[in-house]
């Protein structure tokens, strides 16, 4: 991607140049920096700190779903009917999509406000299948991650009870008992716990693949995904949405976040709703949303991010 920018701004791949754009909108396809701006100064899209990376995951997952606000979702519904095994199609894109306060209990209100640490999914697919029925999909959108955000918890001071941290079968037993549950400074019990509860009947059921001889399984590389599995698993609960899924969307030659997550998928009670695709299985659909943009915003996209390469 350095080699690239240097490329296109001086000619030459071998210029010295930073990791750094000037500016955000520099990551984006042209076609997309029109949308982009809307929702991010009407603060519906909230910018990363280094948003302006070359190997920023959020220009990453804009580039790849902005496509399907700004023209056609049919492409996209094509690759979820056959990725999903249902009939659906799109009916809204949302960019770091947390629902509302509510769900997961992680803020004081129903909307974050400055100095709130809050679960909040890359990419909302709002979907409808053909009986009618209202979907959700919450897509994770990795670039050149080597893994998932793990939990504060383990080593905040805060925490004065670190039994269920050093112990899956003590957490699984008394998951009250977690640090998550009430950090400090917290108002009110975060809800991961009660929300696996109610959907399996207990974590042991809502987990289990998990190994009960180690630590907790949710204090590294799983910390992430989970909270991602319960905002699907709330929205249903509070009857937002009828049916969910979870997908992680990866760069196709980043191998580190594959194994984590597919370790994840397969120790729950919800694998068949947790999928995992390769992010230039989109390339194709991105074509279709924007058929007459030039540059094309799939090889532009496959040019950028270096999808697809056969060396």
């Amino acid at each position: 991607m350095m080699r690239r920018r240097a490329q296109v701004e001086h000619g030459d791949a071998s210029h010295r140049t930073t990791p750094l754009w000037p500016g955000w909108e520099s990551n984006l396809h042209p076609a997309l920096l029109g949308e982009a701006r809307s929702l991010v100064d009407s603060g519906a899209l909230p910018l990363h700190n280094y948003a302006h990376a070359l190997n920023s995951s959020q220009a990453f997952a804009m580039n790849l779903f902005l496509p399907f606000r700004v023209g056609s979702s049919d492409g996209l519904n094509s690759f979820l009917i056959e990725a999903l095994g249902r009939s659906v199609e799109v009916t809204g894109v949302e960019l770091e999509y947390y629902g509302s306060g509510d769900l997961l209990a992680e803020m004081p209100g129903s909307t974050p406000g400055p100095d709130d640490k809050y679960t909040a999914a890359d990419v909302a697919l709002h979907l409808r299948d053909d009986q009618g029925d209202v979907g959700l999909l919450l897509v994770e959108v990795k670039l050149s991650e080597a893994g998932f955000t793990r939990c504060g918890g383990v080593k905040s001071r805060g925490n004065r009870d670190h039994a269920p941290c050093r112990s899956t079968r003590v957490f699984f037993e008394s998951p009250d008992r977690c640090y998550l549950q009430r950090p400090y400074h917290a108002t009110r019990d975060r809800r991961y716990w009660k929300i696996f509860e109610d959907a399996h009947g207990s974590l042991a059921a809502s987990f289990p693949g998990a190994a009960t001889d180690g630590p907790c399984p949710f204090e590294g590389d799983w910390q992430q995904p989970m909270r991602n599995h319960a905002l699907c698993l709330s929205a249903v609960q509070a009857q937002r949405a009828s049916f969910w899924h979870l997908a992680l969307l990866h760069h196709d030659d980043n191998p580190d976040v594959v194994s984590e997550w597919d370790t994840y998928s397969a120790s729950t009670a919800d694998s068949r709703q947790i999928h995992r695709w390769p992010a230039s299985s989109l390339i194709d659909a991105l074509d279709v949303a924007l058929p007459d943009e030039d540059p094309a915003p799939g090889q532009w996209t496959r040019d950028r991010y270096l999808l697809g390469r056969q060396d």
